[in-house]
């Protein structure tokens, strides 16, 4: 196969500040998910129209446990949305949504977000339960899994296996030894494998050292300029290897407050995805936009290797005007 670029949503509420104060309540998925706002549909309606634009489909890791943050029957929805949509739903877990359920019910839980800290059978339980909710929301069952804040670790592609789980999409070299509990290591771009389960690295660029940069970047639209993106895409690729991107279901609006509220499209957002989308169109020819369903179709015919590549160094310049940008495009009302 060609080097692909795999464009993936990460698809989830937040906990909307319910976990330090009783009287508020975890954002529900009609906001968080589906960005409904009055008339407007700022989330996944809005990311599949600019994908359909471009005839572009993306894989869409889905955290499955809104009815554990008091939104019981809200999940069908999305989930039904995103496969009449053509759309890929892989699973994402944020461990600290089952553990919400477990403090409304007065159960014992850990206080955690961390997918790797939590106990083996625990991890094997999550993404059992997991996958189950999203067959029976789509009718296809989760290939491919990916830890919330990429907090998974080696050992937890064990666990993936146990459960039945062969691809994940956890490991980010910019996170590494810290949120993202893979050891730091040698950072990579591109796919690796860890016994019998498939990495496929969200991809990243590493930055000189200047005031106020960090030492690393991943490819998240929400936080680096298309420049950047397509530069960094051109650099993996060019190595031979796959490419990996992420946004999330509420990354194209605006919020007032952890409540979701006043949700307000995000035009700078919005509009550098939709550059990207119609990008990758133009030059689908050499380098394809491929899901994780694709990847593990490829995988069971015997068609993918697995290839990985050193991070690509950026300049200093689109960084500098990206961070202009950001401190304009900060406030609520721009």
């Amino acid at each position: 196969m060609k080097p692909a670029v795999f464009i993936t949503i990460d698809v989830e509420c937040g906990m909307g500040g319910a976990w330090g104060d009783d009287a508020l309540r975890p954002v529900p998925p009609s906001r968080a998910m589906m960005g409904e706002y009055g008339d407007r549909r700022l989330g996944l309606p809005l990311i599949c129209n600019i994908l359909g634009e471009a005839d572009l489909a993306a894989t869409f890791f889905v955290e499955p446990f809104a009815d554990e943050q008091g939104h019981p029957g809200e999940m069908e929805g999305p989930c039904r949305f995103l496969a009449d949509h053509g759309q890929d739903v892989q699973l994402h877990v944020h461990p600290n949504h089952w553990h919400y359920g477990l403090k409304q019910q007065g159960r014992p839980f850990d206080f955690t977000d961390c997918f790797a800290e939590c106990s083996a059978k625990e991890q094997v339980k999550l993404v059992s339960e997991g996958c189950d909710r999203l067959q029976r929301w789509t009718g296809r069952r989760p290939v491919a899994f990916r830890a919330g804040n990429m907090g998974a670790s080696e050992e937890s592609l064990e666990h993936l296996a146990a459960a039945g789980v062969r691809i994940d999409s956890s490991y980010t070299f910019p996170y590494a030894g810290g949120q993202c509990r893979f050891r730091p290591g040698q950072p990579y771009n591109g796919s690796r494998w860890y016994g019998d389960v498939l990495e496929v690295a969200l991809s990243g660029f590493t930055q000189p050292p200047f005031p106020g940069l960090h030492r690393a970047k991943p490819l998240d639209v929400g936080g680096i300029s298309f420049a950047e993106m397509r530069r960094a895409i051109e650099h993996i690729a060019g190595a031979d290897a796959d490419a990996c991107l992420i946004l999330h279901s509420f990354s194209l609006f605006k919020v007032r407050d952890v409540q979701y509220n006043g949700g307000r499209l995000d035009r700078i957002v919005t509009r550098r995805f939709r550059r990207l989308c119609r990008w990758l169109a133009d030059c689908r020819d050499t380098l394809p936009a491929y899901t994780f369903s694709d990847l593990a179709r490829s995988v069971d015919e015997g068609r993918y290797e697995a290839r990985s590549a050193p991070p690509p160094r950026l300049s200093l310049g689109p960084a500098l005007v990206r961070k202009a940008v950001q401190a304009y495009n900060r406030p609520y009302w721009t």
